[in-house]
This record gives structure tokens, C-alpha cells and sequence, in this order.
């Protein structure tokens, strides 16, 4: 399906984290990568060779490849071989192993080069979450590390002096690497070596990126709490993350993006913990723990399971029931204002990579960006937008009068880029689109009186940032008393990294969130009186 289904974020990542098979997963997974002809090109292994019946398979994040298979695969403690199949060379790989080093020579045909795999342990979620908190370098310094739910768990990080992010592969219960790029996990630039107290609390740690290395202690502790929320038939699970102290506390609740979201939203948790805020995060509705079905609910029903968490929190006593807000990501930039403009208790209002004109149109500028990314010219931009509108159009139409019009058009060479052509007769896309595309926020812009701060990226490819801006301009001169603060990020995209293009494919190759949003995100809510310490 389409980014905005999928969730960039978490979809993208996974390339670099694990690698989606049948079956059992694979028992090891080797970092590293391999040079030949001159060129070094970083890998993840895989490895299934020691349960039977399990495949293993190669990722190559430079390449955007990922699960290539990998065959004849044989390694004992002394050493190993397999063979890689990319387009029609075999490149073969003959090594050593030595403990958790595994290296030796590729070849494929005349070419030789060599190779180096580095062993990872597998994800340790309950270590992971010990670890998972903020460390501070100095003041005005720290480095926020949180689990991330869409990627199996992994730990990633962002350094907010930097702003380098990336995610943390285990070698051992202590020690952490990441790769050059957020994608690319070989050759190891930074470096996490974790210390524990005397009652084996993690106190701090040794962090090293490229030839700078510093000494960090943790602060800002928090403790996790499981949390049931119900609306009406559905049954929410997440959780509520919680500063040291009686409170109240102010919180936020996360209006998550579209496809599979999870609780655990890595940074963003333990961000928001550090400024003093209860964090409330629910698997959404069919995902992980959550009951229901996202496929078949539209932007009404999930800011309902979002304000249920906010019914929660007001019953709480360590939460301060005058400072409870949202911050939504991408799809969530249609549910948050929605929230607010349903109930008086919500006092703030975050939007991050969100469209502020209707989903419909959204997609098909996300549609059209997908056939540009793809390499196709203007010429085909333009149909695809066309043929585009006219299918989701069509949602609300009968199958036959949809399939007669999309059967010739799966014989364009952009069809793989138009996934409305894949829908099915008894599947979950043609009705979602039915339910969901003709959604307009204009009304609900126009109600909103809850103060809101949304950025838009300039290079986003799922989200029209002109006209969600000028869309937001005209709430902003609308009757009512308005607080819309809007921030237009240049040089990024929809996952907010630093980027010259904004296409999805490059996104394994960036290094650096970009400058100005954490901070103003920061300043925003303190000018508000939501942070007091």
C-alpha cells in the first residue's frame, strides 16, 4: 500500500532492523560489509543456518535491497561459506570466524575483494527498555534513546547538540553500536557503552561518534506504566511513561500515523518525558496489543480511541487535567485537530509532518511523488495524478464500474507505483478509501481554538506542503480566537532528516534529523505555560 499507510518512519527503518520472513526467525544477525572492485557496500546477514528449515538473507541498505536471498550457506565456529545472487553475477563468500568476527574473501567472477561481518546480539526487550531514557553530556546536551515498537524493538537515538540519529545494534548486554548512516550499520562510527550503579540501574555511559568521545549521565528518570483505555466495543493497550514525582504532571497522548503504529515511538517518549511530561501511547486500533481494526475505521473513529486516553488521564490525580495536549504525526495531523475540536480538555496541539488539506488529495500527491521517485518524467507525473483522482473517485462506485476502468491501466508502466490498481473485491483498500478519502480537515480547522504548532517539511513527498500552508493560513484568518503557529522545515522531508531530495529511497543514507523543530517544539509549549520546571 501507499506511505501514508505503511508510516514512513517505522516502514523505512525496518529495512535497516530485521528481516520479515515466514517461519521462525533468524537465530543470528552479522553487521558488517564487503569490497570488491573498489566498492564497499555495507550489509546485514541474516543468518539462519543453524535452525533447520530457516532461510537466510542479506540486506544491502545503500542499495534499498532487503531479504536477498542467500544460499548454501554453511558456518561452524571455525569459519564459513555462502553465495549471493545480485542481477546476474554470484558473488561468493570464503572466511573465518574468529569468536564474533566472521571475514574473509568475496569473489564474483574474476573480481576478488574481501569481507567483514561483525555479530549482533538479538533484541533484549527488557534490556532495551532499562537502557531506553536521556543522557546528558552537558547541560544543554543530551542524548535521547527510546524503543521503537515498528522496528522490533530496537533502540534508536538522536543527539540533540547534532541532531545525528540513527538506530543502536547490540553486541553485547553493554555495548551499542551504529552505523555511518541511519540505513548503513558498517563501519561502526558511534559507540554506547552503558554503566550500572551499585543496585545495577544503568547510570550513564560512554558514547563516542567518529573520533569524539564523552562521558554522559542519565537524568530525567521515568517509570512505565501498562495502560487499558476503552472506547465503546475497542480495548486499547499501550502505555503511560511518567516523570520522578507525585505531579501533576502535564501529558501528552500520541495521535500516532497511519498503517501498524505501536506505543513505543522511540525519542519521541522519552523526549517528552525529559520536559516533565506524562507520555500516554496506545498501540492503535488492530495493532500490537489494541483490539479492533484500523482497515475499516476512519479519522472520526481513531480520534475517539486517542481522546478515550485523554478521558483517562483526567482521572488521574498525578496529572495536571489543564495542561493535557496532543502531538500527531503524518496521519495523525487529521485526528489531533480533530480532538481538539471535540473536546475542551485537550490544551495544546502538535502536528508534525502532517496535511492540513484533505486525504484524498494527499495521496495523490504522494502517488505522484512515488512515479517521479520511480524515475518516470512530467509527462507521466500528470496522467498518474489524473488516473489517480478518477480511482479514488471510484472508491465510492461498484467493483465493476471500478474494475472496468482500472483493468487497461494495470498495463501502464507506472501501475507499480499506483496502488489503488491493486485493490481487491473482498479486501480492506477500496472501502478504507471509500470511508477515508473524502475527509476535508477545512471545518475543522476552522472550529480550532486550541493553540497549535504544525510543521511542514519542504521537500515532503506525502504530504502537499503549499497547500497545506495555505490552508492553514486561511484557518488562521478565520472567526474565533486562533493560535496556529506554522513552521516550514527547508531541506527535509517527511521523516524530518536533513535531505537534499526528499525521496523515501534516500532516506537509509541520511545522518541528522533536522534543525528546528525539537527546539521550538521546546520553546512553543513553555511560552504556553505547559512546561513550568
Amino acid at each position: 500500500m501507499n506511505k501514508m499507510i505503511i508510516g514512513a518512519l517505522g516502514a523505512i527503518l525496518a529495512t535497516s532492523a530485521a528481516f520479515a520472513q515466514d517461519g521462525p526467525p533468524p537465530a543470528a544477525m552479522w553487521l558488517g560489509d564487503f569490497t570488491i572492485g573498489g566498492k564497499s557496500t555495507g550489509v546485514i546477514l541474516h543468518d539462519g543456518s543453524a535452525i533447520p528449515g530457516a532461510p537466510s538473507a542479506m540486506d544491502l541498505p545503500s542499495m534499498n535491497a532487503r531479504g536477498v536471498p542467500v544460499s548454501n550457506f554453511t558456518l561452524s565456529a571455525q569459519g564459513g561459506k555462502f553465495e549471493l545472487r545480485g542481477g546476474p553475477e554470484l558473488f561468493k563468500f570464503d572466511g573465518k570466524r574468529s569468536k564474533d568476527r566472521f571475514s574473509g574473501t568475496v569473489s564474483a567472477g574474476a573480481k576478488q575483494g574481501t569481507f567483514t561481518l561483525v555479530q549482533a546480539q538479538g533484541i533484549d526487550p527488557a534490556l532495551n527498555a532499562k537502557i531506553a531514557g536521556s543522557y546528558q553530556v552537558a547541560p544543554g546536551h543530551v542524548i535521547d534513546i527510546g524503543v521503537m515498537g515498528e522496528m522490533g524493538g530496537m533502540l534508536i537515538f538522536i543527539d540533540h547538540k547534532t541532531l545525528r540519529e540513527g538506530p543502536l545494534y547490540a553486541l553485547s548486554p553493554t555495548r551499542f553500536v551504529s552505523g555511518p548512516t541511519i540505513g548503513v550499520p558498517y563501519p561502526f562510527v558511534v559507540q554506547a557503552d552503558f554503566a550500572r550503579d551499585a543496585t545495577g540501574a544503568v547510570s550513564g555511559m560512554r558514547w563516542r561518534d567518529g573520533k569524539k568521545e564523552v562521558q554522559a549521565r542519565r537524568v530525567a528518570p521515568h517509570r512505565v506504566e501498562a495502560i487499558t483505555v476503552v472506547n465503546g466495543d475497542i480495548q486499547l493497550k499501550g502505555s503511560l511513561t511518567l516523570p520522578a514525582g507525585k505531579g501533576p504532571h502535564p501529558a501528552v497522548v500520541f495521535a500516532h500515523g497511519s498503517g501498524d503504529a505501536l506505543r513505543d515511538v522511540g525519542i519521541w517518549n522519552m523526549y517528552f518525558a525529559r520536559l516533565g511530561f506524562a507520555v500516554l501511547s496506545l498501540d492503535k486500533r488492530g495493532a500490537g496489543a489494541s483490539g479492533g481494526d484500523w482497515h475499516r475505521a476512519g479519522m472520526e473513529d481513531l480520534a475517539g480511541d486517542w481522546l478515550a486516553g485523554v478521558e483517562l488521564l483526567k482521572q488521574r490525580a498525578d496529572i495536571d487535567g489543564k495542561r493535557i495536549g496532543v502531538h500527531g504525526s503524518s496521519q495523525g495531523g487529521w485526528t489531533a485537530p480533530l480532538m481538539a475540536t471535540r473536546s475542551k480538555d485537550i490544551a495544546f496541539v502538535i502536528v508534525r509532518a502532517g496535511s492540513a488539506v484533505n486525504v484524498g488529495d494527499t495521496m495523490v500527491h504522494e502517488i505522484v511523488w512515488s512515479a517521479r521517485e520511480a524515475g518516470f518524467g512530467e509527462a507521466d507525473a500528470q496522467e498518474v495524478r489524473r488516473v489517480a483522482r478518477k480511482l479514488f473517485d471510484l472508491s465510492a462506485a461498484s467493483w465493476e464500474e471500478y474494475e472496468a476502468y482500472a483493468a487497461p491501466l494495470r498495463a501502464k508502466p507506472w501501475a507499480r507505483v499506483m496502488w489503488p490498481l491493486n485493490w481487491s473485491k473482498d479486501g480492506w483498500g477500496k472501502p478504507w478509501t471509500k470511508m477515508n478519502a473524502f475527509y476535508d480537515p477545512a471545518a475543522t480547522l476552522a472550529k480550532l481554538e486550541t493553540p497549535a504548532l504544525w510543521f511542514l517539511g519542504e521537500l515532503d513527498h506525502n504530504v502537499p506542503t503549499e497547500d497545506s500552508a495555505q490552508a492553514l493560513a486561511a484557518a488562521q484568518k478565520g472567526p474565533g480566537k486562533k493560535d496556529i503557529t506554522v513552521v516550514r522545515l527547508p531541506g527535509t522531508g517527511h521523516s524530518f532528516t536533513q535531505s537534499k531530495t526528499g525521496n523515501g529511497d534516500s532516506f537509509v543514507m541520511e545522518t541528522h534529523m533536522t534543525a528546528g523543530y525539537w527546539d521550538k517544539m521546546e520553546s512553543w509549549l513553555r511560552e504556553r505555560g505547559m512546561i513550568r520546571k
